[in-house]
């Protein structure tokens, strides 16, 4: 999900830890996952149902909109309110994306923690594909965390306690044209209701597998506390489409998000070891 989204091209490379403040590492479960590029353009998928996001600038929470998993695989961003704590950004397995992260780009209230984790396992090997995160603060350009080894099953996290932007990368990730990601944090008030997330679900974030998968994975990945909100099928690799999930989570806390990520992340990668 480049989401940058060129014409679903998933060949087209997009995004491309030591915690120096408020962050931690944690080993989890087996991993995979997958970014995913996208077609170009604002408008609506035609196969999906739920409403397009936004961020409003009401002094009070509004009514908004639903999750939805055709416009965030066109714009590989996320728009969430204050009812998710936790949002899981993924570095996808390039065995069904050649993404940086999934999501590139995201808009979180104040309080809200980022997960990165790492579910590449490409390499097939068992430290899997490694990567880092280097986070800085783009109004004094103020590095907040840098580990450039997160190992395959791992996570890194940060929680943004103060409005602004920020800009994170893969030091790993040697490509100049590789896409940063970027969080905007703002105050609860700025931020409409987004009626797919609630007070029980304090997690949210993405997953890709391969389309051919998707009975499977409607069937099971309902468990541990996960839903699906909305999915959408995009063109993959040699013919191979994705389907692209938006989900909300019940657990809050950070272990056991990173190891719940993980053992869904196993799913996809014994899926893609048997194809």
């Amino acid at each position: 999900m480049n989401i940058s989204l060129s014409v679903i091209a998933l060949t087209v490379s997009v995004a491309a830890i030591l915690v120096l403040s408020g962050a931690g590492t944690h080993s989890s479960v087996e991993t995979v996952y997958a970014q995913v590029n996208v077609l170009p353009g604002t408008e609506e998928p035609a196969n999906t149902t739920s409403s397009e996001g936004g961020v409003g600038s009401s002094t009070a929470p509004t009514a908004g909109p639903r999750l939805n998993a055709g416009d965030i695989a066109q714009t590989n961003s996320m728009k969430l309110d204050s009812d998710v704590h936790n949002l899981v950004v993924l570095f996808p397995d390039k065995r069904l994306v050649n993404q940086g992260f999934l999501p590139l780009d995201a808009t979180i209230v104040e309080g809200t923690k980022v997960i990165w984790s790492n579910a590449d396992n490409s390499t097939m090997s068992p430290q899997g594909n490694p990567h880092g995160i280097s986070l800085v603060q783009d109004s004094d350009n103020q590095v907040l965390l840098s580990n450039g080894t997160i190992p395959f099953k791992n996570g890194v996290e940060y929680t943004f306690d103060t409005q602004g932007t920020y800009t994170f990368s893969d030091p790993t990730n040697t490509d100049p044209a590789a896409p940063k990601g970027k969080i905007n944090v703002i105050a609860p008030g700025n931020a409409p209701d987004n009626l797919s997330t609630n007070s029980t679900q304090a997690t949210a974030g993405l997953f890709v597998v391969q389309a051919e998968d998707k009975d499977y994975f409607d069937l099971h990945f309902n468990t541990l506390g996960y839903h699906i909100e909305d999915s959408y099928m995009i063109p993959g690799p040699d013919g191979n489409d994705i389907q692209v999930y938006v989900y909300t989570q019940k657990s809050g806390k950070y272990p056991t998000i990173v190891d719940r990520t993980g053992l869904k992340a196993g799913f996809v990668n014994a899926q893609l070891e048997e194809d």
